[in-house]
């Protein structure tokens, strides 16, 4: 797949806009400069045909017409001008203007045309005013004068104002290019300064493997409103990630040696019960001690199961199950092992407190902490587990009066595979996976499990689970 950079789109995007913007800023002032420009150039037009309407004069004639007087006019070389009267008469015209050039002006006297409008003559462009004026003659000998009327038509080239209206455009674009080019490269500096937390955020998540875990966020990261969370939301994954990792790689090693120690007693046993003839008894006595080990491996791995499934597996949000009859149900089922071991077992549980554990869960919760106060009580002691309720949250103690935990094996006893007294695994049948997978079921439900104990005076374990709505 084809990678992009999003800097450089940022970048190429907001120097596009900028450009954009640039060229319709000039478009605009272009616009608005050909509009004053024409603005001026009409109003210079009209100072011009006022001044040709002054320069109209008394022939002094019987019939008092008017004329053009050429020593009262200063007209541009290039402009063109003609006055007629009423009747068509010509009273005046550009001494130098050619016959192309009067015809034109000749038939805009008598077309219904604006006031200003635009002419093409050959190949020369004219703006040209078309008006009509009144000459007052002889104010001396008639009162309130003679009014002459007359039709005015004043051309000039436009040709100056298109060159003139160029070099704005050329300014304004010139402008904008040095403009663009000084924003932009700040424009450049400001985005890359800015971004710059973000490479460094992908730089150093770019570095993550499964050999390399660290991930700390860069200060400016953190202090960036929009990376924070992601960043944060970034570390808070990979050590769950790593967490995780973890917890397979040791999973794997210490089931490993718990199925080679497993493997090789059984391989033992075997090899000594074919080293030399045995009698029937010998031999059946043997296989049972075999059965045994086998069944001790098939318990290990229907353990070491059950806490990848409690680890891995989602939560069942809408699992609940009654405490009390899950602590009923393994008291009765674990009451003649405690006969049998010579232990007082005793359950006092009120209730019911629905708990959000499923109930096999909940079952194999009660199990094993009671099943391990079981394993490690003497003879003639007294193994109790309590229910009640406190603060809103169900409160299960499971308590026994035997050898207890060493201070040193208690920050360790919720760890995998773990046995304060190794000597004793094999007697015992434990694995070292009860208090891991109790862990594992109660911090499922959101709930909290802790171990108590005097070394040689007894062990308690308190499980507080928040108490939901039966279903």
């Amino acid at each position: 797949m084809r990678q992009s950079s999003l800097s450089r789109q940022l970048i190429a995007g907001i120097l596009l806009a900028e450009l954009a913007c640039a060229a319709l800023f000039a478009g605009v002032a272009v616009l608005h400069e050909m509009h004053g420009r024409r603005r001026a150039f009409d109003v210079m037009l009209r100072g011009r045909a006022d001044s040709l309407l002054g320069a109209v004069q008394d022939v002094e004639d019987p019939d008092d017409n008017v004329f053009v007087d050429p020593a009262e006019l200063t007209v541009p070389h290039l402009d063109l001008y003609e006055v007629v009267n009423p009747n068509g008469r010509v009273i005046g015209r550009s001494p130098q203007a050619s016959p192309e050039q009067l015809a034109a002006l000749a038939a805009s006297v008598s077309s219904p045309t604006p006031e200003y409008f635009n002419l093409r003559i050959g190949q020369e462009h004219y703006r040209v005013l078309r008006f009509q004026g009144l000459r007052i003659i002889d104010r001396d000998e008639t009162p309130g004068g003679l009014h002459r009327p007359v039709i005015v038509l004043y051309a000039a080239p436009t040709h100056d104002l298109w060159h003139e209206a160029l070099e704005a455009v050329r300014f304004y674009v010139l402008a904008g290019i040095l403009l663009l080019a000084a924003t932009g490269i700040a424009l450049v500096w400001f985005l890359r300064r800015r971004l710059s937390p973000l490479e460094e955020l992908a730089r150093i998540a770019g570095r993550v493997s499964a050999r390399f875990w660290d991930f700390v966020p860069p200060a400016e990261v953190l202090r960036t409103t929009e990376l924070a969370p992601i960043a944060l939301s970034i570390e808070k994954l990979l050590s769950g990630l790593h967490q995780a990792f973890e917890r397979e790689r040791q999973l794997t090693g210490d089931a490993a040696h718990e199925l080679k120690t497993s493997i090789a007693v059984l391989k033992s046993s075997l090899q000594l019960l074919s080293m030399n003839p045995r009698t029937a008894e010998q031999y059946q006595a043997g296989l049972e001690n075999l059965l045994l080990d086998t069944e001790r491996m098939e318990d290990l791995a229907v353990r070491m199961l059950a806490l990848a499934r409690l680890e891995e597996a989602p939560v069942e949000r809408d699992a609940s199950s009654d405490l009390q009859s899950a602590l009923h149900r393994v008291g009765e089922r674990l009451a003649a092992i405690a006969e049998r071991r010579q232990l007082a077992l005793r359950i006092d549980a009120d209730g019911p407190h629905t708990v959000a554990v499923p109930a096999d869960e909940a079952e194999t919760l009660c199990s094993n902490l009671i099943m391990n106060a079981l394993q490690h009580s003497s003879p003639a002691g007294h193994v109790s587990a309590s229910l009640e309720l406190q603060n809103g949250a169900a409160m299960m103690r499971v308590s026994d009066d035997g050898e207890g935990i060493p201070e040193a094996a208690l920050p360790h006893v919720f760890e995998r595979f773990y046995r304060a007294d190794r000597s004793r695994s094999r007697a015992s049948g434990g694995a070292g996976l009860g208090l891991s997978i109790c862990k594992a079921i109660v911090e499922r439900a959101g709930g909290t499990i802790r171990i108590q104990s005097t070394h040689g005076a007894g062990t308690e374990v308190i499980v507080t689970l928040p108490v939901v709505a039966a279903n």
